[in-house]
C-alpha cells in the first residue's frame, strides 16, 4: 500500500492518518510551519519531515530520545543555512558538494540536501521485518551547476529498533556529474562509553583526526574511542577513516553505552567507503556522531578534490547508498546480523 502526502494534510493540530495494530501515523506542523509526520512502531517513536531535507528530526525508544542535545529545537523553512536548522536526528547532505566549505569553496555548508524542497513525499506500507517506508524524491537543476534526481527511503523495523536507508542519486545530465554524499547520524553523548571499528588498526595511518580537541589525539586516534572518560570534545573533534576492503562489503561501527545496549552503524562499503565521526560535549551540549556514512571526508570540495575522494557519476546512471542504524542489548545481535544480510554482507 502507497500513500501519497501532500502538504494540506498537515495542521497545528495533530491528525491520524493511518492506525494498524501495529502502529500509528499522525501528522502534524510545528510553529514554523514545517510538516511533519509522527510514527509509532514498536518500542520507537519517529519523527520525519517528508517536505523539508527528508531529515528523521527524532528518533526516541521507550520514550528516551536517542539524538543529540542542545541544538534547534524545531525545524525552521526560514533557516538560512545548515547550522541554524541543525537539529535533526538524521540530516541527507551533498551532492554537489559536502562538508564545512573553507575559503577556497562557494558551497553551502554540507551541501544543498539538508535544506531542500520536496515535491513528492509517500508512505509505503508492506509485509515483511520491515514495514513502513517514508519515501520521497526531489529534482534539483541549476544552470551550469548540476542537474540530478535524488530519491531516499528510509525503512523502519517493525519493533522500532532499526532503520534501513537506500538513496538513490540519479544523474539527469547528458554529461558527468561530481558528488559528494553523507548522512548526518547525531547520536546523543549521554551514557556513551567506548566505540568500535571495523579497522584492525586504528592509528594516524588508517585515521585522519582534524581537531587536537583531547591531547596527542591527532598523533593517537585510539584515544578518543574510550569516550566516556573525556568531560570535554570542545568545540568539536572530527576524525576521516576510509572503510577497508578486507573487511568485506559491509562495514560495522559500535558505540557501548553504560546501561548494557550498544548502537550500530552498518555500511554498504562499495559506495560509502568513507565513515566520518563527529564528537562534542560541553555543559551546552553533546553530540555522538560516532559514524557518518559518506563518500568522502567533511573538508569541503576543493580539499576533498585535493585528496580524490569527489566521486563522478555517468551521465543517465543511477548510485544507491545503502546503510542501516539500529540498537540491541550487548549480548545479542539478532537485529545487526539481520540488517548485514540485507546491505549483502556476512556477519560472524
Amino acid at each position: 500500500m502507497k500513500l501519497h502526502l501532500v502538504p494540506a494534510q498537515f495542521s497545528t493540530t495533530e491528525t491520524l492518518l493511518l492506525e494498524t495494530s501495529d502502529f500509528s501515523i499522525h501528522a502534524f506542523t510545528y510553529s514554523t510551519g514545517v510538516e511533519a509526520l509522527r510514527i509509532q512502531i514498536g518500542r520507537g517513536q519517529f519523527v520525519w519531515l517528508p517536505f523539508f531535507g527528508q531529515s528523521l528530526w527524532s528518533w526516541k525508544l521507550d520514550g528516551v530520545e536517542q539524538k543529540f542535545e542542545g541544538f534547534v529545537q524545531e525545524p525552521d523553512y526560514a533557516a538560512r543555512d545548515f547550522l541554524h536548522n541543525y537539529g535533526a536526528f538524521m540530516i541527507h547532505c551533498g551532492i554537489t558538494a559536502m562538508g564545512n566549505p573553507t575559503k577556497e569553496d562557494t558551497h553551502l555548508h554540507h551541501g544543498e540536501l539538508p535544506l531542500a524542497r520536496y515535491k513528492e513525499a509517500w508512505i509505503e506500507i508492506s509485509d515483511g521485518p520491515y514495514p513502513i517506508s517514508l519515501c520521497g524524491k526531489m529534482q534539483h537543476r541549476i544552470p551550469f551547476i548540476a542537474a540530478y534526481e535524488f530519491a531516499p527511503s528510509l525503512r523502519i523495523l517493525g519493533d522500532g529498533t532499526s532503520v534501513y536507508v537506500d538513496s538513490t542519486l540519479k544523474n539527469l545530465q547528458k554529461t558527468d556529474l561530481r558528488y559528494m554524499y553523507l548522512n548526518h547520524l547525531n547520536f546523543a553523548m549521554t551514557q556513551a562509553v567506548r566505540l568500535e571499528y571495523a579497522m584492525d588498526q586504528f592509528t594516524q595511518d588508517t585515521v585522519t583526526v582534524l581537531d587536537e580537541v583531547v591531547p596527542g589525539v591527532v598523533a593517537d586516534p585510539s584515544l578518543f574511542l574510550k569516550v566516556g572518560n573525556y568531560p570535554v570534545y570542545s568545540p568539536e573533534l572530527v576524525a576521516i577513516m576510509k572503510n577497508q576492503p578486507q573487511f568485506g562489503p559491509v562495514s560495522v561501527n559500535k558505540m557501548y553505552r553504560s546501561d548494557g545496549t550498544v548502537v550500530w552503524v552498518a555500511a554498504n562499503t562499495k559506495e560509502l567507503d568513507h565513515t566520518v565521526a563527529w564528537l562534542t560535549k560541553t555543559p551546552d551540549r553533546g553530540a555522538c556522531g560516532f559514524s557518518l556514512p559518506a563518500t568522502a571526508g567533511p573538508r569541503g570540495l576543493a580539499e576533498e578534490g585535493r585528496q580524490k575522494n569527489v566521486k563522478t557519476l555517468e551521465a543517465g546512471n543511477s548510485v544507491t547508498f545503502t546503510y542501516v542504524f539500529g540498537l540491541d542489548k550487548q549480548a545479542e545481535n539478532k537485529k545487526l546480523q539481520q540488517a548485514i544480510e540485507l546491505l549483502g554482507g556476512q556477519y560472524e
